[in-house]
């Protein structure tokens, strides 16, 4: 009878070591769930949040070379620009080389020569 007795304290006993044991397995079970849920949530902001920068990185991009070609585009009119006026420069250089030249020539002849001493009108402008 006492052998019965201990047989079913110990009986007893191991099932609510069971239970136990059982309940903090479904109380850690219910922890990694819950850690593996908020993981996912995190993993999903970050993978929206990802795709946002992925946009607004290729608009920047994309105004970035829009720059960098408007940039192209006027640094070829400057420098058609700049060789327009060297080129109007050179063409302006020439005419007063050839002016200076023609002057010279008719400094050396002597009716000339004398028409350019005359003092002019204070009135007309030399040109």
């Amino acid at each position: 009878m006492v052998a019965a007795l201990f047989a079913g304290v110990f009986v007893a006993g191991c099932q609510q070591g069971v239970q136990q044991q059982a309940a903090r397995s479904l109380a850690q079970v219910a922890r990694i769930e819950k850690a593996r849920a908020e993981a996912e949530a995190t993993a999903a902001e970050n993978l929206r949040a990802a795709n946002a920068c992925t946009g607004v990185l290729a608009e920047v991009d994309a105004r970035t070379r829009d720059a960098i070609d408007e940039a192209a585009r006027q640094k070829t009119l400057a420098q058609e620009q700049a060789r327009r006026v060297q080129a109007a420069a050179s063409a302006d250089r020439k005419r007063a080389a050839a002016a200076t030249a023609t002057l010279q020539q008719a400094r050396q002849q002597a009716a000339c020569r004398q028409q350019l001493e005359q003092a002019l009108c204070d009135a007309i402008p030399l040109l």
